[in-house]
């Protein structure tokens, strides 16, 4: 019930269980927030991982598509090595052997690329791997962070409605002319209603008291901090 006199202690205890409802709902309000960023980082590990497998599919199609114009030109060579020993001319068979020397020089250079590829494959398919370890991390990281929120939840609603009760009840012990005005605070500001005055300062906004509203602290009357406009108190000595 509503009491004519205020307390030091009787603020003091609001202000702590402002201060633990405010924790306890952050909590509540952080765990499906993270919960979204594992989420986000997975959806971002899939597609890493998506990127590396086209990369990676991409070069091995450029490697074949090499290959196959090697043996391609090699099938041409022995071609024009059998054409070589029928050239009916000595121009036809310098021709001939001019093509068969370009062939070869081309080879060597596809051979060279070739080499290049299966290197760049090698060191695609490492980074498939990682890029599939850390797909697979991030996705643990997720359910045990799901399993962890869901667990803490019905923990925090718990508390949330014990410590919301408790205020409740301590809301009523304050004086009646004071409860609207304290009301109309702490569901706009919550716990940045209320403020302790340590060395004569207001510590929510850090403003300098005056010598009276210090003398209405020590006499128990409703003080209200004239910066921030918190409800002030005396810490309990």
């Amino acid at each position: 019930m509503p009491t004519d006199k205020l307390t030091s202690a009787a603020l003091v205890k609001l202000h702590r269980i402002h201060r633990q409802l405010g924790d306890l709902r952050g909590r509540r309000e952080r765990g499906p927030k993270q919960i979204a960023v594992g989420q986000t980082n997975v959806a971002k590990k899939e597609e890493e991982l998506k990127a590396a497998k086209e990369t990676l599919t991409r070069a091995k199609v450029k490697c074949d598509d090499l290959q196959l114009q090697l043996r391609q030109r090699e099938s041409r060579i022995e071609d024009l090595k059998l054409k070589l020993n029928a050239a009916n001319s000595n121009k036809e068979y310098q021709a001939i052997k001019e093509q068969i020397a370009a062939d070869k020089q081309a080879n060597s250079v596809l051979t060279d690329e070739i080499f290049e590829m299966l290197e760049r494959i090698e060191d695609l398919e490492t980074k498939v791997k990682e890029a599939d370890a850390a797909l697979t991390r991030s996705r643990d990281d997720l359910k045990s962070l799901t399993q962890k929120v869901e667990g803490e939840r019905a923990s925090l609603e718990a508390d949330i409605q014990r410590l919301a009760g408790e205020l409740h009840t301590a809301e009523d012990e304050l004086p009646g002319a004071l409860q609207a005005e304290y009301k109309r605070l702490s569901v706009s500001r919550g716990e940045d209603a209320l403020a302790s005055v340590e060395n004569d300062v207001c510590t929510g906004c850090y403003t300098a008291i005056t010598v009276q509203m210090k003398s209405e602290l020590k006499m128990a009357r409703p003080v209200f901090c004239k910066s921030c406009g918190r409800l002030l108190y005396l810490p309990e000595d």
